[in-house]
């Protein structure tokens, strides 16, 4: 008895997976361009030879808030050292005020822009946010943070960032 058990449950679990379906992995080497809400242009391929984070986030999620403070704070030490930081928000386009509101209240001295659909895949399908990438000097994507795999914290930033300025 207790063998048709573990049997069906391998069964479940196999059929589970089947059922599941793939979430598309980030490319290797993503592009990305946007025009700020400065009005400036980012273009990530042109920032090869710094590290760049990409961070997806929205005015309406409070975990995406969360981690401001500790993205703005790690990005003023480090910008000093080459270290870009871009804010894709995945509000809409008529809450660009709410967007702007949060920048100021936020303090972000980065650049945000709005996400669109090409930079949504320009890091393979997003189920959730906030998501921040980090892409090294050479344009290799190297990390993928999340709240519930690696949360942004100024801590978990420097641990990540490091090696790659130390990197040749």
């Amino acid at each position: 008895m207790k063998q048709r058990v573990l049997i069906a449950l391998a069964c479940l679990a196999c059929a589970g997976r089947l059922a599941v379906p793939a979430v598309a992995a980030a490319p290797e080497n993503p592009t990305l361009t946007a025009k700020t809400l400065a009005g400036d242009e980012f273009d990530l391929t042109a920032l090869r030879g710094h590290v760049v984070l990409v961070h997806f986030w929205a005015t309406w999620c409070p975990p995406c808030i969360k981690e401001m403070p500790a993205l703005e704070t790690f990005y003023e030490h480090y910008r000093a050292r080459g270290v870009e930081v871009i804010a894709m928000s995945e509000d809409r386009t008529r809450d660009i005020d709410q967007v702007h509101h949060m920048m100021h209240h936020m303090n972000m001295s980065y650049p945000v822009a709005m996400a669109h659909e090409a930079s949504r895949n320009s890091f393979g399908e997003q189920s959730a946010l906030p998501v921040t990438f980090v892409v090294d000097a050479k344009g290799v994507l190297r990390a993928e943070m999340r709240p519930d795999t690696q949360p942004v914290t100024v801590e978990s930033l420097v641990k990540t960032v490091e090696p790659l300025l130390a990197a040749p």
